[in-house]
């Protein structure tokens, strides 16, 4: 038998066996893929360096990849709001609730106003966090600035 033949001859054993050539079944979902997907957070109103007048400020914002509900529940997939005004996030702690700096929105609010920005520079983050207040791991988070005239 030549080389070539016994080459084809195995080639069509492992065919028609069903032999593992590698590549996963369409039907097993990798593990990269069982695991969720992190979401994302969006502001999306007032818009990234937006020149404001003076007076309360809507801030609104959007998900996709996951659900917003109120504070207190843990199920996987779901968070709820927090908006940080000139402040940092630590990602590994339960998010303060210190009023003028951290704001939560626990009942499941995808919208806030701010009403005590002063004229300057303002950093905003959104932040989704879990039941107990701890940022999404990944973070779910979008950041803007926006001037108060």
């Amino acid at each position: 038998m030549t080389r070539f033949a016994a080459v084809a001859m195995m080639a069509v054993a492992l065919v028609g066996c069903g032999g593992d050539t590698g590549e996963q079944s369409q039907d097993a979902a990798p593990e990269e893929e069982a695991a969720a997907a992190p979401g994302t957070v969006t502001i999306v109103e007032p818009a990234d360096g937006a020149e404001l007048d003076a007076g309360p400020v809507r801030v609104v914002m959007e998900v996709s990849g996951l659900e917003i509900v109120a504070a207190g529940n843990m199920d996987p997939g779901t968070g709820h709001h927090h908006l940080v005004v000139n402040g940092d996030v630590d990602w590994a702690l339960p998010i303060p609730n210190d009023e003028g700096v951290h704001y939560h929105m626990g009942q499941a609010e995808t919208e806030f106003t701010l009403t005590d920005l002063a004229p300057g520079e303002h950093r905003i983050i959104a932040v989704v966090a879990d039941g107990v207040h701890i940022p999404l791991d990944p973070p779910v988070s979008d950041t803007i600035t926006v001037v108060i005239r």
